[in-house]
């Protein structure tokens, strides 16, 4: 069965929906049942109370000295017989088939056709004068002597019985069924809600896992025991992927400081010999060692060591990013513009980290700028943009550019395609959302983000 509504991606919902589903098969079945049982229990009913007429009958028959038979009901019996004559009959026969007492006036045999010694416990429906008639046939022994009594009922009396008995059969099954139902469906949602809710719990504790928090696991006591194996295998993968994780950091960081020094060192010679250097030999060194400290730093940010977060005036984090970047901007003729959008802002930061996010956002739009081309840093109501007068990037490039090492095809800079992704990294430590945009300068605009974290403060 491909039903829709179990489609549904709630479990707790599709489980309430099959067992209430259920539920209502079962009671409509019961219901079947119960219509074919009143049916047959009509029958079955009528043919045990004959029965139990023909020993009241025997009981009030009586025989005169001349050996006539005769019949002497009582109180409601003979009312019943005298009121519902054409409904409600009884016949006393011999063995020879000679009908010797009767209900009424009528002396014919009630089961004619079917010979005495097979009419013993006899019960069949006929008709009776065109009427259809239950009827039930007993042989009794009075005096010595044997006699068959007949008691026919019409068909009316079985459809009143049946009338009486179904409406209350129906009625008492379709209340039983519909509070069946309900109560079925609301223990049931609770029952799975609660064997789900540890499961839900584990959920939240796995969304905690993140780079900077890979040690945090998943609580396995309050889970059932079906879900345990999985959450304790999910556990050691994890393991596996910090040890792993820091492995790889701790090279980073070996690697970077052991670079440092040499890098240093091969800078103070080649300087000594710079009139016989090859063009261009000192920046590639330089690059060289910038590209050393920012794996460094890619190791630092990605550690997970706590942040040491402060209240920081943004406005003076930019002033010492433009100061410290005003050299390379002078060399490259791109000049650097800062818009005050809002007043001055506070934001809950590591400060030498923020530093190093603002200044690796306008190193990349001076370094992508033209010869004369500007630089803009907009501090805005929340946040911090920085546009440039360059090329831009591509739509299906933008959420690639925070990518490690990524570099477009065609990009002719200098650069190892780290400082972006150290922005992203800085930023998700702090909880703040960083994007790659097009600007109106006609290059990229890259918007900082910092939502609730921000402290607005008006002068």
């Amino acid at each position: 069965m491909h039903w829709q509504f179990l489609k549904t991606p709630s479990l707790t919902l599709r489980l309430t929906l099959v067992f209430s589903l259920s539920i209502a098969i079962v009671a409509g079945l019961y219901l079947s049942v119960q219509a074919f049982l009143v049916h047959r229990f009509g029958d079955f009913i009528t043919q045990q109370s004959l029965v139990g007429q023909t020993h009241d009958i025997a009981e009030a028959i009586t025989l005169n000295e001349s050996g006539v038979l005769s019949v002497r009901l009582q109180g409601q019996d003979a009312e019943n017989f005298d009121a519902f004559f054409a409904n409600l009959k009884y016949r006393v026969v011999s063995s020879d088939g000679q009908v010797l007492a009767t209900s009424d006036s009528d002396f014919s045999n009630l089961l004619p056709g079917i010979a005495m010694d097979q009419q013993d416990g006899r019960y069949l429906r006929t008709a009776i004068n065109g009427r259809p008639f239950h009827v039930a046939s007993v042989r009794h022994r009075v005096q010595d002597q044997d006699y068959w009594v007949q008691v026919g009922r019409s068909d009316q009396f079985a459809k009143l019985a049946q009338e009486a008995i179904a409406p209350a059969i129906s009625e008492a099954v379709s209340i039983t069924a519909t509070l069946a139902i309900a109560v079925l469906a609301v223990l049931s949602y609770w029952g799975v809600r609660s064997v789900l809710l540890p499961i839900r719990l584990a959920s939240q504790a796995a969304r905690t896992v993140g780079q900077n928090n890979l040690s945090a696991r998943i609580p396995v006591d309050p889970l059932p025991a079906e879900i345990r194996p999985l959450v304790i295998a999910f556990n050691e993968v994890l393991t596996r992927l910090e040890v792993a994780f820091h492995a790889q950091q701790r090279f980073f960081a070996n690697a970077a400081h052991e670079l440092k020094t040499p890098i240093a060192l091969l800078r103070g010679q080649l300087e000594a010999q710079v009139d016989r250097l090859p063009p261009k030999t000192l920046e590639d060194v330089d690059a060289l060692g910038r590209t050393v400290n920012q794996l460094l730093h890619v190791a630092e940010v990605t550690d997970g060591r706590p942040l040491k977060k402060k209240a920081v005036s943004l406005d003076e984090v930019i002033r010492q990013v433009c100061r410290f970047l005003s050299w390379r901007a002078q060399k490259a003729d791109v000049s650097l513009q800062v818009v005050r959008e809002s007043p001055t802002l506070e934001v809950m930061a590591d400060s030498g980290e923020l530093f190093v996010l603002l200044k690796n956002l306008v190193e990349n739009a001076v370094d992508h700028s033209p010869h004369g081309g500007t630089v803009r840093i907009s501090l805005t109501h929340g946040g911090v943009c920085v546009e440039d007068e360059g090329q831009g990037v591509a739509e299906h490039h933008r959420s690639q550019v925070f990518e490690r090492f990524w570099r477009a095809a065609d990009n002719q800079k200098p650069g190892s395609g780290l400082g972006l992704s150290i922005c992203m990294e800085v930023a998700r430590a702090h909880g703040w959302q960083l994007k790659c945009k097009p600007s109106v300068l006609g290059g990229a605009l890259f918007e900082l983000s910092f939502e609730a974290t921000a402290i607005e403060h008006h002068h």
